[in-house]
């Protein structure tokens, strides 16, 4: 009996505990039903939150994202966005709009701007002067210690490897020029051609016009000199004489060029360099300066070796003179001191047979200059670009004033916002009549999108005028960083003396 009841107390204890022990690991339903339903709602609101992300991201770029365009735009050299970012992007990502212009001035012109178009009786307008054939191919009209350069081939019919055969850029509009070299009247050729790189068409296009007098450098080493920072949009016509220098050459420029100043050139087997306006994708880069070497001529229009595009590119008459004067129809004759003579003889043969003073001096040639932007003007006083000129002439003719308003008339007009990157009489009038916050205005535009050694020049100069003299400073060191050959910045910098 005792053992019998000892194991209904095992029984009972065994019970027990098996009942503690289900007790311990049965499963929380509470918890797994939790469980099923978070795993439920997660993959019921996942989708949706993704969703809102993505949104948030998109809003994100969309706002900022012209922030980092902009930043990558200043890490990204200009030819590489040019050549390789989408067109829509290009403006966004080079920091400007391809229509923007020059700030309009602040305040009214010092002179009525129509007083200037008055054409004094002694002046003869002659803005679409003809040749004098008798003059262009009279050997007797050159002086007697003429100086004729390297032999070089020109003929009614020259043999010269096909533009087309070229390596060239694959935009349509290059392919499509349409250069026929068999009707040229006078070619020349012997040029090392080289393609531009990022932003080196100075150096490039000095490169090539010297190639035919037999100089060799590389467009590197042109560069190194005349723009030691990679991007300096420009290279000046008297950075460009002192390299020219180095080597032995001499370098005559001249304002208000002529085609048949050019051609006379070319006949007398002398490339010529003009410093022009340049839009070849006016949607996307948008209006900027080029060097266009002039070797060839046919009744059409000049043959250029042009380092943006390929050699023996064919210009019509209308398309040079259209950006030509843009800059004042500015040209470079590079040539050796004895050659001096026969340069001389070619320019003051055009002057005679436009009518105009035979005389080589600065102030006949911004005279001459002054009566073209005049008689232009009187054509069309909506021009901006004969405005300028008119301004620039006054300018080298020492007429501060009257250039301002001439420079007032076209800003108000408009000029493409990187005009002043090239051109800078306008900087030198505003200064010369005390209109320093004008200089200040125009400078600041330009550094706020490219950074330039002439606009930190300016500034100094301006900041100097107003008393400033620790900006000026500031400004003019920024200048020589940018480029330590800016001698002009240096005399100014100097001519401060030390904090």
């Amino acid at each position: 009996m005792f053992k019998r009841h000892e194991k209904m107390i095992d029984r009972r204890l065994d019970k027990r505990r098996r009942r503690f022990n289900r007790g311990r690991s049965r499963p929380d339903r509470s918890a797994t039903r939790l469980r099923s339903y978070g795993s439920m709602n997660r993959r019921q609101i996942n989708p949706a939150v993704r969703v809102i992300a993505a949104a948030v991201v998109v809003l994100l770029i969309v706002v900022t994202g012209p922030l980092w365009l902009r930043l990558l735009g200043q890490v990204v050299p200009d030819g590489y966005i040019m050549a390789y970012a989408p067109a829509r992007l290009q403006p966004v990502m080079l920091g400007f709009d391809p229509q923007a212009q020059v700030p309009t001035p602040a305040a009214a012109a010092a002179v009525d701007a129509e007083s200037l178009l008055v054409i004094t009786p002694t002046q003869t307008p002659s803005p679409t002067p003809t040749v004098d054939p008798d003059i262009l191919n009279n050997p007797d009209a050159y002086p007697d210690d003429y100086v004729q350069p390297t032999p070089v081939a020109i003929a009614p019919t020259p043999t010269v490897t096909p533009a087309a055969a070229l390596p060239v850029d694959p935009r349509a509009a290059d392919i499509e020029n349409a250069s026929d070299l068999t009707t040229v009247q006078a070619l020349l050729t012997g040029f090392d051609w080289e393609q531009q790189g990022i932003n080196n068409c100075g150096p490039a296009s000095l490169k090539t016009l010297l190639s035919y007098w037999g100089e060799s450098f590389t467009e590197d080493e042109a560069a190194a000199f005349l723009k030691p920072t990679g991007s300096d949009p420009n290279v000046r016509p008297d950075e460009m004489a002192n390299y020219a220098a180095t080597l032995g050459y001499e370098t005559t420029i001249r304002v208000n060029g002529t085609r048949e100043m050019m051609q006379r050139f070319i006949d007398a087997e002398y490339p010529v360099m003009i410093e022009t306006g340049y839009n070849p994708e006016p949607d996307t880069i948008g209006w900027t300066s080029h060097y266009l070497t002039l070797v060839g001529y046919s009744p059409e229009g000049f043959i250029a070796m042009d380092t943006y595009r390929r050699p023996n590119w064919f210009y019509p008459y209308a398309e040079i003179d259209q950006y030509w004067r843009q800059f004042n129809r500015k040209v470079l004759i590079f040539h050796r001191p004895e050659q001096r003579a026969a340069v001389e003889s070619i320019i003051l043969a055009d002057l005679r047979r436009n009518g105009l003073e035979e005389s080589l001096s600065d102030e006949a040639m911004y005279e001459a200059a002054k009566l073209r932007a005049q008689s232009e003007l009187l054509i069309n006083r909506e021009d901006p670009y004969a405005w300028y000129n008119l301004g620039a002439s006054l300018t080298g003719l020492g007429q501060y004033a009257d250039a301002v308003s001439a420079f007032t008339e076209a800003r108000r007009l408009g000029l493409p916002e990187r005009f002043p990157w090239y051109q800078f009489e306008m900087y030198e009038a505003y200064l010369q009549v005390g209109a320093t916050q004008e200089v200040i205005t125009i400078a600041e535009a330009v550094l706020l999108r490219r950074q330039t050694e002439e606009a930190h020049y300016y500034m100094g100069l301006a900041l100097a005028a107003e008393g400033d003299l620790d900006g000026a400073r500031t400004q003019l060191s920024r200048a020589l960083a940018f480029n330590p050959n800016y001698e002009d910045a240096q005399l100014a910098l100097d001519a401060l003396g030390e904090e």
